[in-house]
């Protein structure tokens, strides 16, 4: 019986090698601790309102891409940074003289956490990150402005392979800015200017992307 049983486990090994077959699901999810997902995505919203209403500085609807990690923390968990980027223009009423559009790169830069309901071929999610977002405006000699943000998103990750698989979600992005600051100054021969004195305490923003995740 014994040998019989040495047998089995020698074929079975042989197999293992010479077909290439993986371990079954369970052994694989304990294996594959981390993962990267490139993603694009539209991004819609996000305005400053002068404080005196007198102006307003609107940013247009427009495509965005960003790359997340995450990395395993339990069998339902994971740790995920996220970098997102829009490059977009700005629609300004109330400053200049034809009221132009101007260029605006907006930046995300979050670290927080994922929480993936059970399944296997497909699994809903739920993600909350916290971090710093930055607005750098196209203008000449202005400074780009910083503040906290936070971000909440859920969508579905489909598996494709097991080291492969397609992220679909919905995201909004919310940065929380101080109550009368003075954004997007600039400093020409000393003399200094700032287009904006905030009114609103928070900008939101709507984001709907799609993503190949890349196991290891």
């Amino acid at each position: 019986m014994e040998s019989t049983a040495n047998l089995v486990w020698l074929i079975v090994l042989a197999a293992v090698a010479w077909f290439g077959w993986t371990p079954p699901a369970a052994a694989q999810e304990q294996t594959l601790k981390f993962e990267i997902t490139p993603y694009a995505a539209y991004r819609m919203g996000g305005s400053f309102d002068q404080k005196d209403g007198a102006g307003r500085v609107e940013l247009n609807d427009s495509s965005a891409e960003g790359i997340l990690f995450n990395m395993a923390a339990n069998a339902n968990g994971q740790y995920e940074l996220i970098y997102a980027r829009q490059r977009t223009d700005a629609d300004t009423t109330g400053f200049f003289a034809n009221d132009p559009t101007i260029d605006m790169d907006v930046e995300y830069l979050q670290l927080g956490g994922t929480y993936m309901f059970d399944g296997y071929n497909t699994r809903p999610f739920i993600a909350l990150t916290l971090g710093v977002t930055q607005f750098d405006p196209g203008l000449p000699d202005t400074n780009s402005e910083s503040f906290f943000s936070a971000s909440f998103g859920g969508g579905v990750q489909i598996r494709a392979r097991e080291r492969l698989g397609i992220r679909l979600e919905a995201r909004v992005f919310t940065t929380f800015v101080d109550d009368d600051s003075n954004v997007f100054c600039s400093s020409i021969d000393g003399a200094g200017a700032c287009l904006v004195q905030v009114d609103a305490t928070t900008l939101s923003q709507w984001e709907a992307r799609a993503g190949l995740v890349f196991r290891f």
